[in-house]
């Protein structure tokens, strides 16, 4: 998305938000918001950008029938107008802190309102007014990208394309990478990662520890509708033991929000403190009968191989939980499969990693919340709603941040998803020849539309 499509605002390398497609905003009360927009913007097939997109954008994204899984992150849009072919506000519905973030992200990329409606749906094209085209499209193992002549921001991007190869294979990649094959590269194993800086024509990047494995729940069904359940199975893991043995160390506590997440997440110190957080078998068998499961109970985690640390998690958190009883079958699916059913609510349990958001609230409220199209759990929680919904409108930044204290403690004592570790999400290898580009907090690559290669 980041190199074809832009949205109305952008991060710079420090992740302070700048101009994009909007030149300037403003906020005259706590529930609007008026944006400038940059003239002389062209679509990849050679409109013109207006304020008619933006409101399309966002209109779309709001539509049931659109079914977009961002949807959730804009619902207190209550109106836009078009206050001139550049300029558009937004009216909300109440005050909405992390609207200017998450608007900021890809989750707000703006699309072409005559490209939609002329292709309808753009699961097999990319029309935005990025740095690059996608020229060619070949699913599972290659994407091309050409410089875009028509770019807003000359004489960017500098190269003239890159391809986006698929190797799914660790040793292959890093294959590719010694032998400047390929520029650019990932790794997700910090074991891996350390072996790579040994060689001398390439460098390793690595961004905040903001990727926290997940652990949720079928919440309204047996026998995880049980609070005591939960609470048994949280009692039952030692969070350590998992960090040491699948991450090798290279990760950390994580409640509902990571440390990372500054100013809103707990310090380590504090997490380690939170209820459940410490292995406590005694306390786990004493939870077990309480909940009406004396002898335990036998349920079905879905992971995928997607992740090279899933499967190997998933195995501990099986040991961890077998000592009290408590009997988890291990199904490994396909990663679409794992999302589909996860978006579909179709398991008892899953776990899989999610990345960095632009505001705690996308960690858990559009999950947790009952009201939210996010919920696939069942999850209701009035204290939590209400908790959920004094921060979404509290503008006080000191206040804002005591709420979240207080969820992330709660939602520890409730349990109704596991995060047993945080950790960066992967570890980008750049061929030293690469020049003027930085991996950014959140591992987008947008800076590549400034990166040029040295001869």
């Amino acid at each position: 998305f980041e190199h074809c499509y832009e949205s109305l605002l952008g991060y710079n390398k420090d992740m302070e938000l700048e101009p994009c497609l909007a030149t300037s905003w403003e906020q005259p009360d706590p529930i609007t918001y008026i944006f400038h927009l940059r003239k002389g913007v062209k679509f990849h097939d050679g409109g013109d950008f207006t304020a008619e997109d933006v409101k399309f954008t966002f209109e779309r994204i709001l539509d049931p029938k659109t079914n977009s899984p961002r949807k959730p992150f804009f619902e207190s849009i209550k109106k836009i107008e078009i206050l001139d072919p550049y300029k558009v506000k937004f009216v909300m519905s109440q005050p909405y802190p992390p609207f200017l973030n998450i608007a900021a992200t890809w989750y707000g990329a703006i699309v072409s309102k005559a490209a939609v409606n002329k292709h309808v749906s753009m699961q097999s094209v990319a029309i935005g007014t990025g740095p690059f085209k996608l020229k060619t499209y070949e699913h599972g193992v290659k994407g091309v990208f050409e410089r875009f002549a028509d770019y807003w921001d000359k004489p960017k991007p500098y190269i003239d394309g890159f391809d986006f190869i698929v190797i799914v294979d660790d040793t292959s990649r890093v294959g590719a990478l010694r032998k400047g094959v390929v520029d650019l590269g990932w790794v997700k194993e910090a074991q891996m990662a350390k072996l790579m800086e040994k060689e001398k024509n390439l460098k390793i990047l690595s961004s905040s520890a903001i990727r926290q494995q997940r652990l949720w729940f079928k919440v309204n069904k047996p026998p995880f509708d049980n609070v005591k359940v939960r609470q048994a199975i949280s009692a039952c893991i030692d969070r350590q033991e998992i960090i040491d043995t699948v991450m090798f160390g290279n990760a950390e506590l994580s409640a509902c929000i990571p440390t990372d997440c500054k100013p809103y997440g707990l310090s380590q110190q504090e997490m380690a403190k939170l209820p459940f957080y410490k292995q406590d078998y005694e306390l786990a068998k004493k939870l077990l009968p309480e909940a009406g499961y004396p002898k335990g109970f036998e349920f079905t985690l879905i992971t995928s191989p997607h992740s090279p640390d899933y499967v190997p998690c998933a195995e501990i958190l099986q040991r961890q939980l077998l000592k009290a009883g408590i009997r988890m079958n291990i199904e490994q699916k396909d990663w679409g499969i794992t999302l589909k059913l996860y978006r579909t609510g179709e398991f008892e349990a899953i776990m899989f990693a999610g990345v960095w958001y632009p505001d705690p609230e996308a960690y858990c409220a559009a999950q947790f919340h009952s009201k939210s199209t996010g919920n696939h759990f069942g999850y209701n929680d009035p204290k939590l709603d209400k908790m959920f919904d004094a921060q979404k409108t509290e503008v006080n930044l000191e206040k804002r941040v005591k709420i979240w204290h207080e969820i992330q403690r709660h939602m520890a004592e409730t349990v109704p998803c596991i995060y047993p570790y945080t950790s960066t999400a992967r570890y980008e290898i750049i061929n030293k020849k690469v020049q003027n580009y930085h991996l950014l907090g959140n591992n987008s690559r947008v800076m590549l539309r400034q990166a040029w290669l040295e001869k």
